[in-house]
C-alpha cells in the first residue's frame, strides 16, 4: 500500500467490528495541489480509509486466512465534512453480511462527532490456490501479520491475539509499504 490510510487500529472485535485513526500530516505530498490554499484529505483517501479498515477486519476473520481482499462495489456513498492537517480521523467498520467470499460492511469515518464519509462496502475474499507463486497466500498471510500488529501492537486485545512464542516488531512505519 502506497498510501496506508489506517495509522493504528483502537478496537477490535475479531470477526464483527474495528475501530481506526488516521491523523492527517502536512507535508503530505498530495496536499499541495489539494488546494493550495485550503488542504483537505481528497475524498478517495477518506473512502480508502474505509476500504483499508474493511480489509484488516477481514483479513483478522479467522487469523489472516483471506490473504487477497479485492473491493467490488462501493454504495451509498455520502461525504459530509473536510479533513484538514493535523486532525484526526476516525474510521469504524461493521461486518453487516457474509455470503460465502463476499463480506458486506458498513462503514464511516469521522472527526470528532461529525461524519467525512459513509459506505456499504462489499469485499471479496480471494486465494490463490498456489503456494508456488511469489507472493502466495501465506507470504501475504505472514506480511498482513506484521502489518496488523504494526498497527495495534501495544493493546491487550493485541497481545491475546499473538500466537505462542510470536514476537512482531513494529519494523514499519505508518506510511511503508
Amino acid at each position: 500500500m502506497k498510501y496506508r490510510q489506517i495509522d493504528r487500529i483502537t478496537e477490535l472485535t475479531p470477526g464483527q467490528r474495528l475501530v481506526g485513526e488516521r491523523t492527517l500530516a502536512a507535508n503530505e505530498e498530495y496536499l499541495a495541489d489539494h488546494f493550495p490554499r485550503f488542504p483537505v484529505m481528497p475524498g478517495v483517501m477518506m473512502l480508502e480509509a474505509l476500504h483499508q479498515a474493511a480489509v484488516w477486519l477481514i483479513r483478522m476473520s479467522p487469523d489472516f486466512d483471506s490473504a487477497l481482499v479485492l473491493l467490488r462495489e462501493a454504495k451509498s456513498v455520502k461525504f459530509g465534512d473536510f479533513l484538514s492537517p493535523g486532525e484526526t480521523l476516525t474510521v469504524e467498520v461493521e461486518i453487516f453480511k457474509r455470503d460465502g467470499a463476499l463480506t458486506i460492511v458498513k462503514a464511516k469515518a469521522r472527526k470528532g462527532d461529525r461524519t467525512t464519509v459513509s459506505a456499504r462496502l462489499v469485499l471479496e475474499s480471494c486465494s490463490s490456490g498456489d503456494p508456488e507463486h511469489l507472493g502466495t497466500d501465506a507470504d501475504v498471510q505472514r506480511l498482513s501479520r506484521e502489518q496488523f500488529f504494526s498497527l495495534f501492537s501495544d493493546s491487550p486485545a493485541a497481545m491475546a491475539l499473538r500466537r505462542p512464542g510470536e514476537n512482531i516488531s513494529p519494523t514499519m512505519t505508518p506510511h511503508s509499504v
